[in-house]
């Protein structure tokens, strides 16, 4: 009995220390995936700041700009260039409306105007009618003639059935089975993924849906020549009788070449469908209202807030602020790098407020986090429990805080687009800022903060050993661990449980 005692006894410490061997194994390898994403995020910040500010040569054709520096800019930072039209009020189209008829033709116009500046990334672009005259301003623009580009020059278009492939503009009669552009609704671009093209898509209104649904119906398998100007644009074949209102026009434009010819294309169409006859009557260029020392100021003023809030964050919560402070940085050029690649945001003095107002806010979300933290700690719960509660029990508050200044910038967008464009882009930076910080609060700042964590409780069990390690990672991380309201078998579900979450 003694030697079977002695074999047991041998047989569970054997147990044990393998047991101590796996969890000693287990916290080393915590610690080097956390050291190892610690590294990495923190190279990616330093490349970040390089790619957002520095520019270099990339051969001997090609230049990188920092990505800062290419954030298109509105009408009040950067100036542009604006159009003016005036209605042909005695052309036979025109006279031919009733006064009702003509007020929405002019409104229609100016609508169709601004959808092909949008489509086109100028969010900030400014359409207004006055009378019978249409006025259009275009920010970030240094070259009046440029605005035909983007809106085209008033035209007037005939889409023309035929037996075979128009190839000349002498092929233009008016008399032939056609329709005129007054009711096609839009034009626009697509990308074909099955043939790797970009196509020409057009839509038409009731009335028009019904037109070319005639004429693809006659035409089919035939061709359908379109015009602008009495010159032919391009002759398609009409594959099927098309019968829904929208089209797509393939003519094998491919690559960044193919791109610009299509939507070349797409604007000549546009051109030609405006509801009713403009001329041109005057352009130029205009001056920026606040010009580069707004911009400057708004950079100053971001660098020094985004500073004094990094110092604050770290003062108060000591290594949950280092947490913050480099989830808040990596967000800060992040959200740089969206204002730059997305097309359809112009930055005006109003976004730049919305964009310091996001990083405020981005912040809030950290506080009311570490707060929660330091409540669960002080009700006894272990760092690594009262992490993981603190951000469980604060994500139901954040979330609704975030909901609710995302539907109001949703609203900002929507109001906006009727006019007020200073609304419509403090709307789309807030936006963007709010959704990009709910995701950097609460999955960055949590994953950074586990990182930290797991290399102060690797430290701490190692001044455990020397005798003067009790309580380190709580210190570091601010924290006071209070009397337990639990039992231990309490705490350690918890514990468990903490883990899952």
């Amino acid at each position: 009995m003694a030697k079977s005692s002695n074999k047991d006894l041998k047989r569970g410490s054997g147990k044990g220390s393998g047991a101590v061997a796996d969890s000693a194994a287990k916290r080393k390898s915590r610690r080097v995936r956390s050291i190892v994403f610690l590294t990495v995020l923190s190279v990616l910040i330093v490349l970040a700041a390089v790619f957002a500010f520095v520019n270099f040569d990339l051969n001997a054709t090609d230049e990188y700009h920092g990505y800062v520096g290419t954030i298109s800019l509105g009408l009040d930072l950067s100036g542009g260039v604006y159009a003016v039209y005036n209605v042909d009020t005695s052309s036979e189209e025109y006279t031919s409306m009733s006064a009702e008829e003509q007020d929405a033709a002019i409104n229609g116009t100016a609508d169709t105007m601004q959808n092909l500046l949008f489509n086109r990334g100028y969010t900030e672009a400014q359409v207004t009618v006055y009378g019978t005259t249409i006025r259009v301003e275009v920010p970030d623009v240094d070259d009046p003639e440029r605005i035909f580009d983007l809106v085209g020059r008033p035209a007037s278009l005939w889409l023309q059935g035929s037996s075979s492939q128009v190839t000349s503009s002498g092929a233009y009669d008016e008399d032939a089975d056609g329709m005129d552009g007054a009711h096609i609704a839009n034009a626009g671009l697509s990308y074909d993924s099955s043939s790797g093209e970009y196509v020409v898509v057009l839509e038409f209104d009731e009335e028009g849906t019904q037109m070319f649904s005639d004429l693809t119906t006659t035409y089919s398998g035939q061709y359908i020549a379109i015009f602008v100007n009495r010159e032919l644009l391009i002759s398609p074949q009409v594959n099927e009788a098309i019968t829904s209102g929208q089209c797509t026009i393939s003519g094998g434009w491919s690559g960044t070449s193919g791109y610009e010819d299509a939507y070349e294309l797409a604007v000549q169409i546009m051109a030609g469908s405006f509801a009713v006859p403009l001329d041109m009557a005057e352009s130029g260029v205009i001056s920026a209202t606040l010009g580069s020392s707004a911009i400057t100021a708004g950079i100053i003023s971001g660098a020094v807030g985004l500073g004094l809030i990094v110092i604050y964050m770290i003062v108060l919560y000591k290594m949950m602020g280092v947490a913050s402070a480099l989830s808040l940085i990596y967000y800060s050029f992040t959200y740089l790098f969206l204002l730059a690649v997305f097309p359809w945001v112009q930055l005006t003095l109003s976004g730049i407020a919305g964009v310091l107002l996001s990083i405020g806010m981005a912040v809030d979300a950290n506080v009311i986090i570490f707060e929660r933290i330091k409540e669960e700690s002080a009700a006894g719960k272990a760092l690594g429990t009262a992490c993981a509660l603190g951000f469980k029990r604060s994500a139901g508050a954040i979330i609704d805080g975030n909901i609710t200044t995302i539907f109001g910038a949703v609203i900002l967008i929507i109001v906006g687009s009727f006019g007020a464009s200073a609304l419509k882009g403090f709307g789309i930076t807030l936006l963007i800022g709010i959704v990009l910080s709910l995701i950097c609060s609460m999955l960055l700042t949590r994953i950074i903060l586990y990182c930290i964590r797991t290399l102060a409780e690797g430290d701490e069990d190692t001044l455990k050993k020397q005798g003067k390690g009790e309580g380190y990672a709580e210190r570091l991380f601010g924290v006071r661990r209070g009397k337990a309201v639990m039992t231990d078998e309490e705490m350690l579900a918890n514990d468990i449980a903490a883990e899952e979450v």
